[in-house]
């Protein structure tokens, strides 16, 4: 009778051990299927995520295309030579200072709104009101004609503006900030970019140095929107008084320097005549 309980309990503990181990073998298989399906939902969930992403950015770029081009339609087609030209004759009323205070928005809010919501916008429309990408592409601006689209150079401003915003987007400050006063601080000039006349230099704003610089970047950092449109205004102001004079080209006089006697080209020389040597008379001929 011990051998038989004996024997029973072996086989229940044999069956026991026999039924843990099918239990581990299905956790294991369970453990690994569910892995492999929370693997395979991540991966899912990964791509999906980057897809959405995708989407999003061509909504965006289709957006922003959008915008660029009703902009163009509405405000640079109409007056497509609405900008200031080179050497412009400028009111006295309006040099010395910006006209209007840098946080003087509410005059302006359609202007301010669009520095808001679309800057690149904006700030090609004002790059190209200024003349500064007239400047900037010389004589191939008059050939807008041949290219069937007025106002051009505005699409150019917009693209590089926003390939900045992408690249060095942290220097943008700055840019604006050159173009506002100028780099007089640094090479010690007047202010001037070539072709492309600052703000500060065109309405003879005074500029104090790097101090001026740093304090321009600073706006630009803190309220791009109120700075775009204070110097907007400045420009419109001047464009709306009707056609702007130029002044005329100033050429290098050339100055011609005499340097010792003037020497005379030209003279009589007579041949044959006679030498007189010791007070006696001699002739060519032999004697």
């Amino acid at each position: 009778a011990g051998h038989d309980v004996f024997e029973s309990a072996a086989r229940r503990l044999k069956s026991g051990a026999d039924e843990h181990r099918e239990l581990r073998e299905w956790d294991d298989e369970w453990e690994d299927d569910d892995w492999e399906e929370t693997s395979s939902e991540a991966e899912q969930w990964k791509i999906l995520s980057h897809l959405i992403q995708l989407g999003l950015m061509v909504v965006i770029c289709i957006a922003e295309c959008l915008a660029l081009l009703c902009h163009w339609n509405l405000f640079i087609r109409p007056k497509p030579n609405l900008y200031i030209p080179a050497r412009p004759v400028v009111p006295q009323d309006l040099k010395g200072s910006f006209k209007y205070d840098l946080f003087d928005c509410f005059g302006a809010c359609g202007t301010f709104c669009c520095f808001t919501w679309c800057g690149p916008c904006m700030v090609a429309d004002l790059w190209y009101r200024a003349g500064w990408l007239h400047a900037a592409f010389g004589d191939m601006v008059q050939g807008s004609e041949v290219w069937k689209c007025h106002g051009w150079p505005f699409f150019v401003g917009a693209g590089v503006y926003c390939l900045a915003q992408d690249t060095i987007g942290c220097c943008i400050p700055c840019g604006h900030a050159v173009l506002r006063g100028g780099i007089g601080f640094v090479d010690e000039g007047d202010g001037g970019l070539g072709e492309i006349t600052p703000h500060r230099k065109l309405f003879e704003i005074p500029h104090h140095g790097f101090r001026t610089f740093f304090m321009d970047a600073l706006i630009w950092c803190c309220c791009g929107p109120c700075a775009g449109t204070q110097e907007y205004r400045q420009i419109m102001d001047l464009l709306n008084r009707g056609p702007i004079q130029q002044m005329p080209m100033q050429h290098p006089q050339v100055i011609a320097s005499v340097v010792g006697q003037p020497v005379q080209v030209g003279q009589v020389v007579q041949v044959g005549q006679p030498i007189q040597s010791g007070g006696e008379t001699s002739n060519n001929k032999g004697v």
